[in-house]
């Protein structure tokens, strides 16, 4: 009993000073290393989960576009001469051989023709089981059950030829394995589909036994996200379900996004393995300066008490004598002696580092807010006047809700902050009524010495990051269907022209070439943009200037419009100046600016009406260019980023052209050849975009 007692609290003050030190020390290190583990674990799990939401939204966008050309390619494959010849003389055998060789043509998986009863008439394949025929106008998913369950899209159209009886043509393509891993290298996400719990099709290239459900499955049919994770072989997926519904809102199949988390794992073990070599060496850097530091004690008792009475009275500058004898004395005596002169450097270290603990909390660029019991701000940083526009001094002891208030104007500022939960995402109004989205991270603090407890807050503006991932969202979500939909129409315009040339009149072709035209001319102004945008982001935009006859870039500007203009029935007149002299300017450049105010003013304005374009000279050095046209008008509180990249507004009936860069792009190339550019109310309604350069092209 004594030897275990003696080997836990040993005789020597040194021995059990060292291991008090030892102890100690490591308490701290794992105090200290344990927690920032922990947040860098939770950080790196909580931005695995953002890449698997943003990947379900890819995921999304990507099925809307694929249903948005069934409905097209539906509307086209009625509109087909042959087709309606066909149904109206009844020849159903010649039918069925046409539709084996349309599907070949357009990537289809199967085609019906039905009556309005609802009964098959021909299909391709001719072995096409029993099909749900999907209700015109529509595309609409649905589960083939005949032999394998498996996922289909269709889209219905009337064949609006026929007179005495309405026929339907379906069309149809199964999303099947070819369909799954393409889906998976558009959105860099492994990609599965679901049917009845079993996969069906899947772009993994594991087994995924084992799957560990964290969310119920009812949580799919109340339109829950059904976050879950699961371990194949060799790897851990992160996952999200994208539920997919019938026209009944009933729920048939189940989109599923994989994303691989080995580089998450790696980063845990490598995080403990630093944890744990660190604490090793901070402990054994610790008990060797215990072992010196214990074997340095010593002094007599009576100048120890001396010595103590003048330290509680706040004298710390007499050094205390050390004596050679005895041993404990004099290890104690240097302990004393060192305590005195640690706690007068303590001392004076404290007043220096509170005021560079205060300088580095001012000079941290996040905000750092601390809020009392009571609710009001005790500490309020640089960085957070710079966030929320309140000086320090007009936000210390105010009420957080007042400093800080809620984009509705209702509720609690602190009732949105959970501190269990990580990083916090609120979206406040600043002292200027600017809406700004805020990052949060909270943690309780306690007052020294009180039993009071303070909320520390850590503030980031993510305003920026939000909108850059929402234009990030729009561009992949738009880019495709802004190609795809002039694409769909020509290929249907020149397949009628090869399949029906002999059988199509003049004017037909007349009117097919002009669809191909309008087509080709939108398909190439929208990669002028997106080429010239990213010659812009890249800093390597440049203009070639030269003397222009101005008048050739509006005749030039004109030709290009003209198809467009022809489409929707537009009158262009032109004012001008009986002789504009020429200018320096980039001919090419300039042309790309008209083309894309003609198609801005054509498009929002109304059919057939009148676009007015209007050519001044300014002061005999500046040329004035202005498009008025007579559409909705733009509001003046969407003037202020109109020629921003990604900016677009809503046509009269709702619709959305573009991708939002031809604006940002004549900003550009303007002000590159020095001039300016701005929008003006129309009289009569509409909106007026203008732009100066100076007849020397900004050449000074």
């Amino acid at each position: 009993m004594d030897s275990a007692h003696s080997l836990i609290f040993p005789k020597r003050l040194s021995t059990r000073l060292i291991l008090a030190f030892i102890t100690v020390i490591t308490a701290t290190t794992i105090a200290a290393g344990l927690p920032a583990y922990l947040l860098v674990r939770q950080a790196l799990k909580e931005q695995a989960w953002a890449r698997v939401a943003a990947g379900r939204r890819a995921t999304l966008a990507v099925l809307e576009s694929e249903q948005a050309n069934m409905v097209n390619l539906a509307f086209h494959t009625a509109q087909r001469p042959t087709i309606q010849n066909l149904v109206s003389a009844g020849a159903l055998k010649s039918l069925e051989q046409y539709l084996d060789e349309y599907i070949l043509g357009v990537g289809l998986d199967f085609i019906v023709i039905s009556d309005a009863n609802n009964r098959a008439l021909a299909s391709s394949p001719s072995s096409l089981p029993v099909l749900s025929i999907t209700e015109p106008g529509d595309a609409q998913f649905y589960v083939e059950k005949a032999s394998a369950p498996g996922l289909v899209l269709a889209a219905s159209q009337f064949i609006p030829a026929v007179q005495e009886s309405e026929f339907i043509v379906t069309i149809g393509k199964y999303l099947d394995q070819e369909f799954v891993e393409q889906l998976a290298s558009e959105t860099w996400f492994e990609q599965s589909i679901l049917i009845d719990g079993q996969r069906i099709s899947t772009s993994l290239q594991e087994p995924t036994e084992g799957i560990e459900k964290k969310a119920p499955a009812q949580a799919l049919n109340q339109g829950g996200s059904n976050h879950a994770i699961f371990q194949t072989t060799d790897l851990q997926y992160y996952t999200v379900q994208l539920p997919i519904t019938d026209p009944k809102e009933n729920m048939i199949a189940v989109f599923e996004i994989a994303l691989p988390v080995s580089d998450l794992a790696i980063a845990d073990r490598n995080a403990i393995r630093i944890l744990v070599l660190s604490t090793t060496f901070v402990i054994s850097i610790g008990s060797v300066v215990a072992y010196l530091y214990a074997n340095r004690l010593s002094a007599p008792l009576k100048e120890l008490t001396n010595a103590a009475q003048r330290i509680s009275s706040g004298d710390y500058s007499k050094p205390i004598s050390v004596l050679n004898k005895p041993y404990e004395i004099t290890l104690l005596a240097s302990t004393f002696e060192q305590s005195r002169i640690n706690t007068a450097q303590n001392l004076e270290k404290l007043i220096i580092e509170k005021t560079w603990s205060n300088t580095l909390i001012q000079s941290i660029s996040e905000g750092i807010v601390v809020i009392d019991n009571a609710g009001k701000i005790t500490t309020f940083n640089k960085g957070a006047a710079s966030i929320t526009g309140w000086k320090e001094g007009d936000a210390l002891f105010q009420p957080i809700d007042q400093i800080l208030p809620l984009k509705d104007g209702q509720g609690v500022f602190m009732d949105c902050v959970n501190r269990n939960s990580g990083q916090n995402q609120i979206t406040i109004f600043s002292k200027g009524h600017e809406e700004i989205t805020l990052a949060v991270n909270a943690v309780t603090i306690n007052y020294p010495n009180t039993k009071s407890e303070h909320t520390l807050l850590v503030l980031r503006n993510i305003t920026e990051e939000i909108a850059s991932d929402r234009i990030r969202a729009y561009f992949l979500g738009n880019i495709s269907h802004e190609f795809r939909t002039p694409l769909s129409a020509l290929k249907a315009s020149v397949e009628l022209l090869v399949d029906e040339i002999e059988d199509v009149s003049m004017s037909e072709i007349v009117e097919l070439l002009s669809s191909i035209h309008y087509s080709v001319t939108g398909l190439q102004t929208l990669i002028d943009n997106l080429l010239e945008s990213t010659s812009i982001e890249a800093g390597k935009f440049q203009i070639r200037r030269q003397p222009t006859d101005f008048n050739k870039v509006i005749s030039d500007s004109v030709r290009i419009m003209r198809p467009l203009l022809n489409r929707r029935h537009q009158s262009l007149e032109c004012y001008k100046p009986s002789e504009i002299p020429p200018v320096m300017i980039d001919p090419t450049r300039l042309t790309q600016v008209m083309v894309n105010l003609l198609s801005n003013a054509s498009k929002y304005s109304p059919v057939e009406e009148q676009i007015e374009l209007n050519l001044q000279i300014l002061d005999n050095d500046t040329l004035r260019v202005s498009v008025a046209d007579h559409g909705p008008g733009i509001p003046l509180p969407n003037r202020k980023n109109i020629f921003s990249r990604f900016v677009r507004l809503d046509s009269r009936d709702g619709s959305q052209y573009g991708v939002g860069l031809g604006l940002s792009v004549v900003k550009t190339i303007v002000e590159e050849h020095g001039g300016k550019v701005g929008i003006e109310d129309c009289p009569g309604g509409g909106a007026t975009f203008w732009f100066t350069i100076p007849l020397n092209g900004g050449v000074s």
